[in-house]
C-alpha cells in the first residue's frame, strides 16, 4: 500500500510501471481497485498512478473535504507532492467530474484526458445555449464592464467583498504569473437554476443501492467492487454532486482546449447515455473530442468492453484522437 499525507489526511494510491505520467481517477463506486488490469496493461511504456478520492478507498474519511473543489485539489495536491509536472488521465463518473474541472482549471497539466461514463445530462436549452466562457467571436465589440456581463471569474471578483475581492485579485494575479493554483472556479449557478439529475441518481442512494444498478449479485464484477463498499462514505457520494449542473458540465467539456475522449456504455443503468443533443453540443467547434457509444457495455467499460484497455492505450499514443480505429465513434449528422 502506498500513501502520503496531504494536510493531515491520509491518502491512498497504487503505482505500476515507469515513463511518462498516467492518473486513473475512480468513479462512484468502487476504488483504485478495479483499474487494476488497465494499470497491468498500460504498465509497459507508462507509470501509472491511480488514486483514491476523499470518502473512498483507504483514503481518510473527512466529510470537510468531499465537495468537487476539494477533490480538485486533491489532484492537485497529489501531483505536487509526486513532483508530476503533467499528466495524461482517464476519469471514470466521479472522476470524469473531477477530472472536467480539473482540465478546466490546469488545462497545462493536462495534455490529453479520457472522460469515461461521464455525467453529461441535456438540460433543456441547448438549441439557444451559448457556452458559458466562451471567447467573444472575432470583431464584436466588447461587453459593458459589469459584473454580469464580464467573465465568471472576474464577475465573482466584482462582486465580493472588499478583503475576498482582494484575495480573489491576488490569487488571479498568482495564477498568472505561475507562482501558485489557479484561482477560485466562478460560483455555481444558485439551486433555482441549477439542473441536478445527479441529486437523485447519486446523492440519495447508496453505495450498495448504486452497485446493485451496475450488476447483479452474482456477478464477479459484483464481487470484485463490493469489497469496497464498506470504504465508501455515503456522504461523498451526496456532498460530491450537490453543486452539479448539467449545463456548466457540458460548457466544460464542449471547450476543453486538449485532446479528450469521451466514451460512455449505452446500456449504462447509472449515468444514462447522453443522446444525439448533447453528443452534438459537446462536438460542435471542437475538432479535438471524440465521442465514443459503446454497445453492449453499461457503467463500467474498463471491465465490461474487451476492447477497452486497448483503446486506453491507443489513446495515450495516437498523435491525433479523432483518428483513432474504433468503429463506435459518433458521427454528428451533417444536414
Amino acid at each position: 500500500m502506498s500513501a502520503i499525507t496531504i494536510g493531515g489526511n491520509l491518502v491512498h494510491y497504487e503505482v505500476l510501471g515507469r515513463g511518462r505520467p498516467v492518473l486513473l481517477l475512480h468513479g462512484w463506486v468502487g476504488s483504485w481497485r478495479y483499474w487494476v488490469p488497465t494499470m497491468q496493461q498500460l504498465q509497459l511504456k507508462y507509470r501509472v498512478y491511480a488514486l483514491d478520492l476523499y470518502g473512498f478507498g483507504d483514503t481518510m474519511k473527512d466529510p470537510r473535504r468531499y465537495a468537487l473543489d476539494h477533490q480538485v485539489q486533491l489532484v492537485v495536491d497529489f501531483m505536487n507532492h509526486m513532483a508530476i509536472p503533467k499528466a495524461a488521465f482517464i476519469g471514470h463518473g466521479l472522476g470524469a467530474l473531477v477530472l472536467a474541472e480539473f482540465a478546466r482549471l490546469y488545462p497545462d497539466r493536462a495534455p490529453r484526458l479520457m472522460l469515461v461514463s461521464a455525467p453529461l445530462f441535456d438540460p433543456g436549452n441547448l438549441d439557444k445555449r451559448v457556452p458559458a466562457g466562451r471567447p467573444a467571436a472575432p470583431g464584436r465589440p466588447p461587453a459593458a464592464q459589469s459584473s454580469s456581463a464580464l467573465p465568471p471569474a472576474e464577475a465573482t471578483i466584482m462582486n465580493a467583498t472588499s478583503a475576498m475581492r482582494a484575495a480573489l485579485l491576488e490569487a488571479a494575479r498568482a495564477r498568472a504569473d505561475g507562482s501558485a493554483a489557479a484561482a477560485p472556479p466562478p460560483p455555481p449557478p444558485p439551486p433555482a437554476q441549477r439542473h441536478n439529475p445527479l441529486s437523485a441518481i447519486i446523492g440519495e442512494a447508496s453505495p450498495e443501492a448504486l452497485l446493485g444498478r451496475c450488476f447483479k449479485r452474482g456477478e464477479p464484477e459484483y464481487e470484485k467492487l463490493a469489497l469496497d463498499l464498506p470504504k465508501t462514505d455515503p456522504e461523498a457520494l451526496k456532498q460530491g454532486v450537490s453543486l452539479f449542473d448539467s449545463g456548466r458540465m457540458l460548457d466544460t467539456v464542449r471547450l476543453l482546449p486538449m485532446p479528450a475522449v469521451v466514451l460512455h456504455g449505452v446500456d449504462d443503468p447509472l449515468i444514462p447515455v447522453p443522446d444525439e443533443a448533447v453528443w452534438t453540443y459537446i462536438t460542435a467547434e471542437n475538432d479535438s473530442l471524440l465521442a465514443i457509444p459503446v454497445q453492449d457495455v453499461r457503467h463500467f467499460p474498463m471491465l465490461e468492453y474487451e476492447r477497452f484497455n486497448r483503446l486506453a492505450n491507443d489513446f495515450l499514443e495516437a498523435v491525433d484522437i479523432t483518428k483513432l480505429e474504433i468503429k463506435e465513434r459518433w458521427k454528428r449528422r451533417t444536414r
